[in-house]
């Protein structure tokens, strides 16, 4: 047994000396091996096995709605106008590409596109935080790249790596203190997916003046009024419809998703929504302030921020929690309870999905007191990502070291 756990370190000494001794474009070029062949793999059995295993209204339920909106676009169209849309207007243009490459016919490529942003992603959080440690930013980004969340998402047709990239972009230029590039990814972020105000409170206090602040509130309101303005114009009713869905929800409409506030509804005991607001306020408020306050590290103040607001947030699909992951991966490259936390996860909140009613379709499996199943899923999940989140805020991540060669 001794000489085994011996062989086993310095099998994983050899791994890591081989990775230390790889180039940064060799080191790219592995992230792109690993996507084209477990995303590709992906791809290949969601649309040979899983679009005929599973009912067509649950298969690719987006993409007709990304053909739709991209295709308004190509035409001179005007979303919200021309096309009914509950979603930002930045991220209809971004997909746009996959539109022209052939996605009006194939969904495959709607995938691969989505897989190509996952890519993006890890090699973001590599080259941005290799200077703080070479080989834990390559671990973080592979750990991004290899997550069940991210790879399914991605692999079967969801744009969530989209947001993901977009949210994470905000969050490096943040921590690299590029403040005026990260007031303007927050800004043009807010307009691709929400997620990025998230960031501008964290952001704000980050700054060491009036001064600064108020420059990088200038720049956000800069960013919207270029992206919000000519829609504010021309289509003023149809254009602030999705801003009412994404923040207050529509009236009778169930929010979708599979947070345990959304199973609580599903049976019966809906939190009424102005005390759900309450809630989701006062806990956001302790996620900021706290940390401002204690001295945590931009990394720490993030993370702890995104978990807060994923535990109070009614509406939380599967491909958000790419987020936290991402968030995560920098403890969990050191820490395999960090890890095996946040990939574990995966299981408990896929199987509540199958519980979970839809934005008016039924939950795919229905039982008397099935949602209380789903229920108790979606918590497991969730604490599963709470309990990661303790263990990753009790220490020190490499990037909470500084650059090589400070300190």
């Amino acid at each position: 047994m001794r000489e085994l756990r011996l062989w086993s370190w310095r099998d994983k000494n050899e791994i890591k000396d081989a990775l230390r001794s790889m180039s940064v474009r060799r080191k790219i070029a592995l992230y792109l091996l690993l996507t084209l062949v477990i995303y590709g793999a992906m791809i290949v059995v969601d649309n040979t096995f899983l679009v005929s295993a599973i009912d067509e209204d649950l298969s690719h339920p987006d993409l007709d709605v990304y053909r739709e909106r991209t295709q308004t676009i190509l035409d001179g169209g005007i979303l919200y106008r021309d096309v009914h849309t509950e979603t930002p207007p930045v991220i209809n243009y971004l997909l746009v590409p996959a539109q022209l490459l052939g996605g009006a016919e194939h969904d495959w490529v709607w995938s691969a596109y989505f897989s190509f942003f996952a890519f993006l992603m890890a090699a973001l959080l590599y080259l941005s935080l290799r200077h703080f440690d070479e080989l834990n930013a390559f671990l973080a980004g592979a750990v991004i790249l290899l997550s069940p969340f991210t790879l399914t998402e991605s692999g079967t047709g969801e744009d969530e790596s989209i947001m993901a990239f977009v949210f994470m972009l905000a969050v490096v230029l943040m921590m690299l203190r590029r403040t005026s590039m990260a007031s303007t990814a927050i800004g043009v972020g807010i307009w691709t997916k929400m997620f990025p105000i998230l960031l501008f409170p964290v952001h704000f206090l980050q700054q060491r003046n009036w001064k600064d602040r108020l420059t990088s509130v200038a720049i956000v309101l800069l960013a919207t009024g270029l992206i919000a303005l000519p829609f504010m114009v021309l289509c003023w009713e149809d254009f602030t419809f999705f801003l009412n869905f994404y923040f207050l929800g529509e009236e009778g409409r169930p929010t979708g998703g599979h947070s345990i506030w959304h199973f609580l509804w599903m049976g019966g005991w809906a939190v009424p929504s102005a005390l759900q607001l309450i809630m989701l306020g006062g806990a956001m408020a302790f996620a900021y302030l706290y940390p401002y306050y204690t001295k945590m590290t931009l990394w720490q103040s993030v993370t702890l921020m995104v978990m807060v607001f994923f535990t109070f947030y009614p509406k939380v699909h599967g491909g958000y929690w790419i987020l936290l992951v991402a968030m995560l991966s920098v403890w969990a490259v050191k820490d395999l309870k960090v890890l095996t936390r946040i990939f574990l996860a995966y299981i408990p909140l896929l199987l509540a999905t199958v519980f979970a009613q839809g934005e008016g379709t039924a939950p795919p499996v229905e039982f008397y007191g099935s949602w209380l199943v789903g229920l108790l899923l979606s918590l497991a999940g969730l604490l599963l990502f709470v309990d990661a989140t303790r263990l990753a805020l009790r220490q020190r991540s490499f990037v909470d070291a500084g650059p090589l060669g400070e300190g």
